[in-house]
């Protein structure tokens, strides 16, 4: 009586990728499969923007000078603004700042001269900074990499699960038969789509 051969090496190594990269994408897929629902119906997740105008005054030193990072980080200590800087307009009469996290943004207007500041913020609720984070939208570098992780956690777990397929000759069949069926359904859906 033969011994059962024992998997590869390779194959103990894909099949172990597989488990832990699905149990760490079960977690982000959630988040996505979540966040996706939420933005395909915003109107039932809706929740009130609040609206915030405030002024204030940049310190004399930082006034006179108006160095970019200064009144960056003059701005940011005068309202308790955090998020990135995502634009910085300079004309004549006013510098125009804008500051953007998921689910707030923040306008500040400063004169010249002077340094009189004026805020006007929205923040748009944890539905909206979660769908934020979900599209890449106003989540700065973290967000975008947190993108492209899930991406490459979910082709991961696809290729190491079709390797893995591959390897069970009594489930070739079926497994080749699905895979047609979902090609030929995404095909008929982008024919749909753009035709």
């Amino acid at each position: 009586m033969n011994a059962p051969r024992r998997p590869g090496r390779w194959k103990v190594w894909t099949r172990t990728l597989h488990i832990y990269a699905s149990l760490l994408g079960l977690v982000l897929t959630t988040f996505f499969g979540v966040t996706g629902f939420v933005l395909n119906h915003e109107a039932w997740f809706a929740q009130e923007t609040v609206r915030r105008l405030a002024t204030g005054q940049l310190p004399a030193e930082v006034a006179k000078e108006l160095e970019p990072l200064a009144v960056v980080e003059a701005v940011r200590a005068e309202f308790g603004l955090s998020g990135g800087l995502s634009a910085y307009e300079v004309d004549p009469e006013e510098l125009r700042l804008r500051f953007e996290r998921p689910g707030e943004v923040s306008d500040v207007v400063v004169a010249r001269p002077g340094g009189a500041l004026e805020l006007s913020q929205e923040r748009e609720g944890t539905w909206a900074a979660l769908t934020d984070l979900h599209t890449g939208k106003r989540s700065g570098t973290l967000g975008r990499r947190l993108i492209d992780a899930t991406a490459i956690l979910l082709l991961t777990i696809s290729l190491s699960g079709f390797v893995l397929w591959l390897t069970l000759p009594k489930r070739r069949r079926a497994g080749l038969a699905a895979l047609v069926a979902a090609g030929g359904l995404t095909g008929v859906a982008l024919l749909y789509l753009f035709m």
